[in-house]
C-alpha cells in the first residue's frame, strides 16, 4: 500500500473513532502511528496533514450555543447547591431549637415536680 493510501486510511480510522494503534486523538503523531509510518513521512504528505488540521479546526471548540448551555447548566447547579445549603442550615437551626426547647421543658418539669 502506498504511503498516501496508508495515511488516508489512518485518517479515516482516526476521524471515525476506529483507531487501532493509538488512543484516537487527532494528531499528526497518531496519524503517523496509525499509518505505520514515521512522523517525517507523514509530514511529507501536506495535503493529508492539512486535511487533519482542517478537521481539528472544525472540532476544536464547541459552538457558542453549547457554551451557553453549559453556562446555564452550571448556573442551575449552583442555584440548587445554594438552596440545598439553606435547607441544611434551616434543618440544623430547627434541630438546635428543638434541643433547646426540650431542655427547657425538662427544666420546667423538674421545677414543677420539686
Amino acid at each position: 500500500m502506498s504511503t498516501d493510501r496508508a495515511l488516508r486510511a489512518a485518517l479515516t480510522r482516526l476521524v471515525c473513532g476506529n483507531a487501532t494503534r493509538t488512543n484516537g486523538r487527532l494528531t499528526v503523531t497518531n496519524l503517523a502511528r496509525e499509518a505505520n509510518v514515521s512522523r517525517a513521512t507523514a509530514n511529507r504528505a501536506p495535503a493529508i496533514v492539512a486535511e487533519l488540521r482542517a478537521i481539528l479546526a472544525e472540532t476544536a471548540s464547541p459552538p457558542l450555543k453549547q457554551h451557553q448551555q453549559i453556562d446555564a447548566t452550571r448556573d442551575q447547579r449552583d442555584a440548587a447547591n445554594v438552596v440545598a445549603q439553606h435547607l441544611q442550615v434551616r434543618a440544623l437551626l430547627q434541630r438546635d431549637s428543638a434541643n433547646r426547647n426540650g431542655k427547657l421543658l425538662s427544666v420546667v418539669g423538674k421545677l414543677d415536680d420539686g
